[in-house]
């Protein structure tokens, strides 16, 4: 397969005479049958005439040139009517507008890919507003989910709307499938606040009982001997009567200390 961007200004080979007729110019689209049904050719010379190649006159599409059997498969729109016919369609599927059948707009049709055996149409790659409310970037539709390349809008059936690649860092994720683990991971996450929510429930039922019964928390356990925290009692801190304890220690604001 290849990018119809990539097959403008390719040059075009005569076999039998050995020179270059032309380069391509641009592609000429049958929409009925969604395949490129002929080549536009650019000749040398002032005058730059159009001509066009039939896709099944073409020999090879190379990576560097295409190649057909002698120059007089190279046309005039005249000589072609199916050419002209289609020409007057100008249907060219790059910038349409792409449509799903239940109304939603995907975005716009970037590229298009060509099957270089037999000039048709393999699918599109696009980009828009819809595509990146599910994933970033840009993405494939095959072509077996288009309903009809027209002029203005692509329609794609509503069986594509599931079946759209993501082409961005090589992922072959489907909208659907990317649906579907969205999805999951959202129900992961009501699970777990529920599973969250009834245990916190649960610890403010036994706080309440507590209360309600007169049952009150444990209180911490005080320091061991030795731990270097050791608290002294009023009485164990100053021996009875002794008239220099009853001094104001330093910092106390001169106010003495009264013995319970």
């Amino acid at each position: 397969m290849r990018k119809s961007k990539k097959f403008a200004s390719m040059p075009v080979i005569s076999l039998e005479e050995g020179r270059q007729i032309g380069t391509v110019k641009g592609l000429v689209v049958d929409p009925a049958a969604k395949k490129v049904a002929a080549l536009i050719i650019e000749q040398k010379g002032w005058l730059k005439e159009h001509r066009y190649v039939p896709y099944n006159k073409i020999h090879s599409t190379g990576t560097d040139a295409i190649t057909i059997e002698k120059t007089s498969g190279v046309e005039k729109a005249a000589g072609l009517p199916e050419i002209i016919k289609l020409l007057k369609e100008k249907v060219t599927v790059t910038g349409a507008r792409l449509v799903a059948e239940n109304g939603t707009v995907l975005g716009y049709v970037d590229e298009y890919y060509v099957d270089l055996d037999t000039g048709t149409i393999a699918g599109l790659e696009f980009s828009g507003n819809f595509l990146n409310s599910v994933i970033k970037g840009r993405a494939f539709l095959d072509i077996a989910y288009v309903r009809t390349l027209g002029k203005e809008v692509v329609v794609v059936t509503n069986e594509g709307l599931n079946n759209i690649f993501k082409l961005e860092g090589g992922l072959q994720e489907t909208v659907k499938t990317i649906r579907e683990s969205t999805g999951q991971l959202w129900e992961n996450t009501v699970q777990k606040t529920r599973e969250i929510s009834t245990s916190i429930n649960k610890s403010l039922e036994k706080v309440k009982k507590d209360r309600r019964f007169g049952f009150r928390p444990k209180e911490e356990t005080p320091p061991q001997a030795g731990s270097g925290e050791e608290q002294k009692s009023p009485e164990s801190s100053a021996p009875a009567h002794d008239p220099a304890e009853s001094a104001p220690p330093p910092g106390s604001n001169g106010e003495a200390r009264k013995d319970v």
